[in-house]
C-alpha cells in the first residue's frame, strides 16, 4: 500500500516505473499539455480551492550531470547551477520560486555514475499562476528532456481546501462524489489513520498511470485534517502522490 509519507528511495523506484499513459489513453494523439490541463480540471472539480500544483519531471540520461544541468538551467531562465550533495551523491541545483502568477522551477542533476546522471525538473505552481503557463513550461520541459534523450515521465500533484467541520473520511466521500460523475473511479489501496484517509484508484481514461503490485492505478486521493488551519487539506496525485500531504 502506498503510505502517506513516501520515502525518497520508494518515490524513486516508483516513479521510474510509471507508465507513460494507460492502454485507454494510447491510441489518442493528446500532446504532454493537453494531459497535463485535463488533470488539473480534474482536481479543480475535486476540491473547494486549488492552492499548490506540483509537476515532476524526472529520468535518466547519459553524459555529464553538470552540462545538463547548466543547460536545462539556461533554457529555462534559472540561474546557473550551484554544486551540493544528497544522501552521498554530488547534485547540479537550480531554482525560481513560484511569485505572483509565475510559475516556480528547479532543475536537479543527480551524479549517478562516470557518465551518468538522474534529473528532475519541478515546476511547481498556486492559485495565482496562469494555466497557460505552466503547459507553456511542461511541454518546453518535454522537449528539451527528450532533446537531450533523456527517457523521462511526469507525475502531477494538487492540493486544496475542503470544508472545515468534516472529518477526513467524509472529506473524501464528498470529493469522491465530485469526481465519480466524470470518471471510472475503481478503488485499489486504501490508507486510514487518525487524521488521514487515503484512496489509490484505478481510471483508465486518466492519462497517466503506474504498476503497483497487480494493480495499475492512475490516480491516489488523500484527505488530511489540518489542526493548525482548522480545515482539510485535500491532495489529488496522477498517478500517485509524491508530496507530502
Amino acid at each position: 500500500m502506498l503510505n502517506r509519507w513516501m520515502s525518497a528511495g520508494i518515490v524513486a523506484l516508483a516513479l521510474i516505473i510509471v507508465i507513460g499513459m494507460t492502454t485507454a489513453y494510447a491510441e489518442r494523439s493528446e500532446s504532454e499539455g493537453e494531459k497535463l490541463e485535463q488533470l488539473i480540471h480534474t482536481s479543480n472539480a475535486a476540491m473547494d480551492q486549488v492552492e499548490r500544483m506540483i509537476i515532476k519531471w524526472q529520468g535518466q540520461g547519459t553524459g555529464s550531470a553538470e552540462e545538463q544541468a547548466a543547460r536545462l538551467s539556461e533554457q529555462l531562465g534559472l540561474p546557473r547551477p550551484v554544486l551540493g550533495s544528497q544522501t552521498g551523491h554530488d547534485v547540479y541545483r537550480s531554482e525560481i520560486q513560484a511569485e505572483g502568477s509565475r510559475a516556480g522551477i528547479l532543475v536537479n542533476a543527480v551524479v549517478t555514475g562516470e557518465n551518468g546522471y538522474y534529473v528532475i525538473v519541478q515546476l511547481a505552481g498556486n492559485r495565482f499562476t496562469e494555466l497557460s503557463e505552466l503547459v507553456f513550461l511542461h511541454e518546453q520541459v518535454d522537449q528539451l528532456l527528450a532533446n537531450s534523450e533523456v527517457e523521462a515521465t511526469w507525475n502531477l500533484a494538487v492540493q486544496g481546501t475542503g470544508t472545515t467541520d468534516a472529518s477526513v473520511s467524509n472529506q473524501l466521500e464528498v470529493t469522491e462524489a465530485k469526481l465519480s460523475g466524470q470518471l471510472g473511479m475503481h478503488a485499489a489501496e486504501r490508507y486510514t489513520d487518525d487524521n488521514t484517509a487515503s484512496v489509490s484508484y484505478r481510471v483508465p481514461e486518466l492519462p497517466t498511470a503506474i504498476q503497483s503490485g497487480s494493480d495499475v492505478l492512475n490516480m491516489q486521493i488523500a484527505v488530511h485534517q489540518d489542526h493548525d488551519k482548522g480545515s482539510n487539506r485535500i491532495t489529488l496525485g496522477f498517478p500517485v502522490i509524491t508530496i507530502e500531504y
